[in-house]
């Protein structure tokens, strides 16, 4: 949902910059950052989704493993598939921070280009 916002606050700022070459280079500027933040969630969000399954896996190699009576392998598994869902809680928490990051650095730059538009617009 963030970048979302984040995408129309761009496209608030691109349709302000119109006229001047430093609202230009600003709008520009943000849509950068809105491309940047989005891959790097991105990025992280699958990450995440990898560890994820590879606890879910896990898991399920460790409810194999008890019901063929081994409880040494379930034992085992099952605390591969506790260390992978911490990995995959950390991956989210990452994702999130990831998110975070980059919606204020599209906001500022979102910002930066609406000013630049006002100080156009005042110009004329």
């Amino acid at each position: 949902m963030q970048l979302k916002h984040l995408f129309v606050a761009m496209t608030l700022a691109v349709g302000l910059a119109a006229c001047s070459d430093g609202a230009q280079q600003a709008a520009a500027d943000a849509a950068a950052k809105a491309k940047a933040a989005a891959e790097a969630t991105k990025a992280a969000a699958e990450q995440t989704a990898q560890q994820a399954q590879a606890a879910a896996a896990q898991a399920k190699q460790a409810a194999d493993a008890a019901k063929s009576g081994d409880m040494a392998g379930a034992a085992a598994m099952a605390q591969q598939a506790a260390q992978s869902g911490q990995a995959a809680a950390a991956g989210a928490q990452q994702t999130a921070d990831t998110a975070k990051q980059g919606a204020a650095e599209v906001k500022d730059a979102a910002q930066k280009a609406a000013d630049e538009a006002k100080k156009d617009a005042g110009g004329h």
